[in-house]
């Protein structure tokens, strides 16, 4: 459904413009500048309406085309008001009592200043507004198809029929809640609708038009498109809109709906960012899609790449995608991409243009497993103040092939210890899968020692946290050698970050966990338990439960992934900074919807035929 403006009160427009003009006095005021125009031109024809004479009586008007170039920005919004419901009068690109009016609407809904102009701007604005709101109905009805799906296969078997009256309470969504009744029975709408409510109250535009952003893409990914709409409305940095596309096209592959995910894909308004978002789609589909297609991708890749100008960027891209592919095995496929980007080179026109793409080219090329290649292709680069990239891509590849020792010798390269010390322990990982735990052991213990000279803070804290998830599993592959679970325990008690620290021990009992060690997990979930305790800010702990249940849900256990979202969800509930509040209540919204939809899934899947 469409946003439906005041539509009665345009018929009297003398009246509703002294109101307006007397109400915008007292309007919130924000600004909004975008700085792209929109990838689809909007479609020409309108709206039929009305308007009132000078005399007062009312006459039926037509839409007509702009007599000008000066008033196609005028046309342009007199479409898209009428498109969403706050213009009934002639579209026909001339600037009236009417047409401002509609405008002073539209700007106090979605809280810009309210002053009735027809710029550019506005025109950009609403464009980019109706795309959105396009898909946010697509989705709608996509997600409405869905759940439809999963109902009849639920009501099918009687043992499941209970688990579609608890989903039909937690996803309905009649009518506003208040907090109190939204807390006391949280739904994820009603969640969505505290978060924008809070979001009213954030005092910075840019910090209240990021939690926006989170609001539109959770809004959008449960199938609330009224309300994503409303929201989009509000949002005035089209950067986060684009960034809310992206995630909502992420969120609609990960659902296996890849037309709709490619739908938010070719609404982005910048061609670069489409490709982005593409090869993010593609990565989900290569990953999870059993019927996935390398060949389509290479086509519809190129259909994206057309709109990018540059060579570089479009380097950067292909072996980006290449490196996608290849880690789903499909070698061939990655090497042609490599192949095509390599071809780019000759449109290059600056060394360090040249340099920038030999490295993508480089890393690609070790991502593919090709390390040698890649440390061929590095050398051909004239300044090599920047090869830490490669290099770590290069040892990865190689320790992932089986070529410990040169992994190693590519790894004491890398002069920058925060990236040696990450390698190292990727290294120890793949040679304890391989059974080489001695090996892994000695790997292992540089790698700490390079850890320890690390002088940021975080990144330190980063080192140690994939050093004690290396040791984790490294002690699962050797069950005989009960100390290396203690170094993993160890190396994570040097985490100084509490949020990493806690999320690095809940991973560790959930791996100790499934490899039936549950000593090790009782031992590991303690310690979780409390560096969850120590996190300062409830926000983070939300954030950090919330990404512990998604993990469990993709694993399909569901059980542990709702315990995990109860202590989420009842930490959000204390939150009442607005920025917080509305943050958490977005991801809590979000995480809700995945379970519900993942919990619905399994029953689908169960019920007998």
């Amino acid at each position: 459904m469409r946003p439906q403006g005041p539509v009665a009160i345009f018929i009297m427009t003398g009246i509703l413009c002294t109101a307006t003009h007397l109400w915008a006095a007292n309007a919130p005021v924000s600004t909004f500048s975008p700085t792209f125009s929109p990838a689809i031109s909007p479609t020409s024809g309108g709206l039929a309406g009305f308007e009132t004479a000078a005399g007062g009586d009312i006459r039926r008007a037509e839409p007509q085309a702009p007599s000008g170039p000066a008033k196609n920005h005028i046309f342009t919004i007199q479409e898209e008001l009428a498109n969403q419901g706050f213009y009934l009068g002639p579209i026909d690109g001339r600037m009236g009592l009417q047409t401002e009016a509609a405008i002073r609407a539209y700007q106090a809904s979605a809280d810009l200043k309210v002053d009735g102009k027809a710029t550019e701007n506005l025109a950009r604005d609403l464009v980019t507004g109706g795309q959105v709101n396009k898909l946010l109905k697509r989705l709608e009805d996509s997600r409405a198809r869905t759940i439809e799906r999963a109902r009849d296969a639920l009501l099918a078997n009687p043992k499941t029929r209970n688990l579609l009256e608890e989903q039909d309470q937690l996803g309905s969504s009649t009518g506003e809640p208040n907090t109190k009744a939204c807390m006391a029975n949280p739904k994820p709408r009603c969640l969505l609708i505290e978060a924008a409510s809070s979001a009213r109250d954030i005092d910075k535009p840019e910090m209240r038009d990021w939690a926006l952003g989170e609001i539109l893409a959770a809004q959008a990914r449960s199938g609330f498109a009224q309300d994503a709409t409303a929201t989009t409305r509000r949002i005035h940095d089209p950067r986060l809109i684009m960034v809310a596309l992206r995630d909502i096209a992420k969120a609609r592959a990960e659902s296996g709906e890849l037309e709709d995910a490619l739908a938010a894909v070719d609404i982005i308004p910048d061609a670069y960012k489409q490709a982005e978002a593409y090869i993010h789609i593609t990565e989900i589909q290569a990953q999870e899609n059993p019927q996935f297609d390398p060949a389509q991708t290479e086509d519809q890749l190129g259909r994206y790449l057309d709109n990018v100008p540059s060579a570089l960027s479009q380097i950067s891209l292909y072996t980006r995608i290449a490196g996608v592919l290849a880690k789903a095995g499909f070698e061939p496929q990655a090497i042609r991409h490599i192949e095509a980007a390599e071809r780019l080179l000759a449109d290059l026109k600056t060394t360090e243009e040249t340099d920038k793409a030999l490295r993508y080219i480089a890393a690609s090329y070790a991502e593919s497993g090709m390390a040698k290649k890649a440390l061929e292709v590095l050398g051909r680069v004239e300044n090599g103040s920047a090869d830490t990239p490669v290099l770590v891509a290069a040892a990865t590849g190689l320790a992932q092939s089986g070529e410990a020792s040169a992994a190693l010798i590519t790894a004491d390269s890398i002069e920058t210890v925060r990236y040696r010390a990450l390698v190292l322990a990727r290294i120890a990982a793949f040679q304890g899968g391989a059974g080489l735990i001695d090996e892994a052991r000695e790997t292992l213990v540089k790698a700490k020692k390079d850890a320890a000279k690390i002088k940021f803070p975080f990144a330190k804290a980063y080192a140690f946290s994939r050093i004690s998830l290396a040791y984790n599993d490294v002690s699962i592959s050797a069950a005989k050698a009960p100390d290396l679970f203690e170094q993993s325990v160890e190396a994570a008690h040097l985490i100084t970050d509490e949020r990493l620290k806690a999320h690095i021990f809940w991973t560790i009992a959930d791996e100790r966990r499934r490899a039936a060690d549950l000593t090790g997990a009782t031992r590991a979930q303690d310690a979780a338990d409390t560096a969850t305790d120590d996190i300062l800010s409830p926000f983070s702990r939300v954030w950090m439960l919330c990404d512990i249940a998604i993990e469990r849900t993709k694993r399909l256990e569901n059980d542990g992934a709702w315990s995990v979202f109860n202590l989420a969800l009842d930490e959000a509930k204390t939150i009442r900074n607005p920025w917080g509040r509305a943050r958490a209540l977005s991801k809590v919204a979000a995480t809700m919807t995945t379970l519900m939809d993942q919990t619905a899934q399994t029953a689908q899947t169960s019920v007998p035929k």
